[in-house]
């Protein structure tokens, strides 16, 4: 019984630790790229990693973490990187709704069947 017992939770423990690791295909390979290219940047502006790292008020770790693309690094912490080096108008196409084909291929569908008249309020004078 103690070694049923101990076999579903070392199986619940797998799958919080493969849950908690989990990422879709692509995605680690395109953190590390954005990593790399954070890396690119910093050092085409002559700056070090302690440098950015005070400029965004974050230890140098994280610096470190974020250019191996870890991630655990908040979105916060890497739109401050691109902001420090002027490339915050690269933000402008991510998740941009009128670049989403599917999304709007998807709307114009479902509003061609569901369009409905709006109603019409109707003031009373009776106070």
């Amino acid at each position: 019984m103690i070694i049923y017992i101990l076999c579903h939770v070392l199986d619940d423990v797998a799958m919080r630790t493969s849950a908690h690791n989990f990422m879709l295909d692509g995605v680690e390979d395109m953190l590390t790229q954005i990593g790399t290219n954070i890396k690119k940047a910093r050092l085409r502006r002559n700056m070090t990693i302690h440098d950015l790292a005070n400029r965004i008020h974050v230890d140098n770790r994280t610096i470190s973490r974020m250019e191996k693309g870890d991630p655990s690094i908040s979105l916060k912490n890497v739109i401050s990187v691109l902001v420090i080096f002027g490339l915050e108008h690269t933000l402008g196409s991510l998740a941009n709704p009128e670049l989403d084909e599917v999304g709007l291929a998807l709307e114009n569908r479902n509003s061609s069947v569901r369009a409905r008249l709006k109603k019409q309020s109707v003031i009373s004078d009776d106070f």
